[in-house]
């Protein structure tokens, strides 16, 4: 039951991008695992010309898993910044090296207007307020990452004392070849005076 909506979903969503459902065709005969990671469920694709078959049971290992929490599957298709999802470690592709990097070069370009398809049934203005709803969390969301990012690195630097500030470390720089300098000039004038000792 579930298998046969989120492959009628699957199939929909890919076909709102022409480009993507003929780019999607290069999968046929290969066999995808979805793992949902936490609910310990796993789902096969079986890309073909008609679209995507999910089934439930496999009878042959996969060719490549997708390894992810649902709450990743479902950033997945709404965030549109899958390349986020995999670089952060929430979702990961495993198996085959040559065909997971299609597979995840193939979810990158997926290009779905999602405020044109919510248009539909909520009306433009309704659409595109969801939309800016959606890119303003995208855009807070990257902001507060930045900030948090700064706020921990100052915290450290600066009240913790565990991490030295840019400057301080210019500075040691500097100062340790500065004393690499007079190490060997004094070096030089211990060997002078050696020399005319002897």
């Amino acid at each position: 039951m579930i298998a046969s909506l989120l492959e009628s979903i699957g199939n929909h969503v890919l076909r709102l991008d022409p480009d993507a459902f003929q780019r999607f065709q290069e999968f046929e005969g290969k066999l995808i695992c979805l793992d949902l990671l936490g609910v310990d469920r796993k789902l096969y694709l079986s890309p073909g010309e008609s679209g995507i078959r999910i089934i439930s049971g496999a009878e042959r290992d996969p060719d490549v898993t997708l390894s992810g929490s649902p709450a990743a599957f479902v950033q997945l298709g709404l965030s549109g910044l899958p390349a986020t999802l995999f670089r952060e470690g929430k979702l990961e592709i495993t198996g085959d090296i040559e065909l997971g990097q299609g597979l995840r070069r193939f979810i990158e370009e997926v290009d779905i207007d999602w405020e044109e398809l919510l248009s539909r049934y909520v009306g433009d203005v309704a659409a595109h307020q969801a939309g800016n709803l959606i890119r303003g969390l995208s855009d807070w969301r990257r902001n507060a990452h930045h900030t948090a990012q700064r706020n921990i690195s100052e915290f450290l630097q600066e009240e913790a004392r565990f991490l030295a500030s840019s400057s301080s470390v210019t500075h040691f720089a500097d100062a340790v070849d500065e004393l690499r300098s007079a190490t060997d000039r004094l070096e030089q004038r211990v060997l002078r005076l050696q020399a005319s000792l002897s």
